[in-house]
């Protein structure tokens, strides 16, 4: 995992917490409103990477937070995706290679730049 990632995921974590108890929610109180066990609202509170998106939506909708899980990508509030008109946003984008990594009999070529950069 990417460090700033990482660091990302941890953070929501503890600020779930933090708003839970700012709330006066219990973990079991919390853990019944979003319809888990407790165990698994510790993991999203520990910033666990593979707790599920339904868990997130779940919490944030017991916190009364949902509109910011519908509006975090919102083009609205995207500076890039307000500079685009919506007739030239394509449907899906294919990735082009470079001649060089094409598919061979022997399956695809990788190279080291195909991992992301920083790792």
């Amino acid at each position: 995992m990417h460090p700033r990632v990482h660091r990302a995921i941890m953070k929501l974590g503890r600020d779930m917490a933090l708003a839970r108890r700012v709330r006066s929610l219990s973990t079991i109180d919390m853990a019944e409103r979003m319809g888990v066990d407790r165990s698994t609202l510790r993991r999203l509170e520990k910033g666990d990477p593979g707790v599920s998106l339904n868990t997130l939506a779940m919490a944030l909708h017991a916190l009364g937070l949902l509109d910011r899980l519908e509006s975090l990508v919102d083009r609205a509030t995207d500076d890039v995706g307000l500079l685009v008109a919506g007739d030239a946003v394509p449907k899906r984008v294919v990735r082009s290679r470079p001649a060089s990594a094409r598919r061979t009999p022997a399956g695809p070529l990788r190279s080291e730049s195909d991992e992301p950069e920083g790792w």
